[in-house]
């Protein structure tokens, strides 16, 4: 099945690597590679520094990273590419011709809607949304049966 998981937000320094960072502290296997990836990337930007203080405060281990765009060349069969939201998803099926491993978070785990935006938010929307992220990507863990 996947082997691979690229998280895909608009521009790579909010949601998905929040999702990138949250994942890779819950999952045990290191055999699976879990990168994000930004739509519109116009430069290499920093990550959030509210999402950086964040996975710190929850001790997610995270290095620095910049934004990255998506590349279609990173994907395989093997890869699963979860959105954050609706038009995200639709962007990749429509400029990428991408379909078959393409899904909202949400959808994926049997959920419905777009996965909460922090941006603009204060630190309890960022906590909400790292609690929302959380309990998503345990879902994901389990319905793809990682370790």
């Amino acid at each position: 099945m996947y082997n691979k998981i690229i998280f895909v937000c608009k521009e790579n320094v909010y949601l998905s690597p929040m999702a990138e960072w949250i994942m890779k502290s819950i999952l045990m296997d290191k055999s699976k590679e879990i990168c994000s990836r930004g739509l519109v990337v116009l430069f290499p930007e920093p990550r959030n520094m509210k999402v950086t203080d964040l996975l710190m405060n929850h001790s997610v281990p995270c290095e620095e990273q910049v934004s990255k765009e998506f590349d279609p060349e990173e994907v395989d069969d093997k890869t699963l590419i979860l959105t954050m939201n609706f038009t995200e998803k639709v962007k990749l099926v429509e400029d990428y011709g991408l379909g078959d491993n393409v899904y909202l978070l949400k959808e994926f785990v049997g959920e419905e809607d777009d996965v909460m935006d922090p941006y603009g938010g204060d630190e309890e929307v960022y906590e909400a949304c790292y609690v929302e992220l959380k309990d998503l990507l345990y879902k994901v863990k389990k319905k793809l049966e990682w370790s």
